[in-house]
C-alpha cells in the first residue's frame, strides 16, 4: 500500500484482511516488528493528544532501547 518514512524510521502500512473485516498491517523495516490495527484502535489513536503521541512513542522507544 505505502511506505512512511523519516530520517529514523521507515514503516510499510498495507492492508490484512481478516474474518472481522480489514486492518491495516503496519511493518517496521528496522526492527521487522509488526502491527494489526483495526478500526477501533485507529479511532483512538486519533482521539491521542499530541502529548499522549509523544508519551506512548517515549515508552516504546525505551522499552526497546537496550539496558
Amino acid at each position: 500500500m505505502c511506505r512512511v518514512s523519516c530520517e529514523s524510521a521507515s514503516v510499510d502500512v498495507l492492508l490484512h484482511p481478516t474474518g472481522n473485516g480489514r486492518r491495516l498491517l503496519l511493518v517496521s523495516e528496522r526492527t521487522g516488528h509488526r502491527a494489526l490495527l483495526d478500526a477501533t484502535a485507529l479511532d483512538a489513536l486519533c482521539a491521542l493528544t499530541p502529548t499522549a503521541v509523544t508519551a506512548v512513542v517515549r515508552a516504546a522507544v525505551e522499552e526497546g532501547a537496550p539496558t
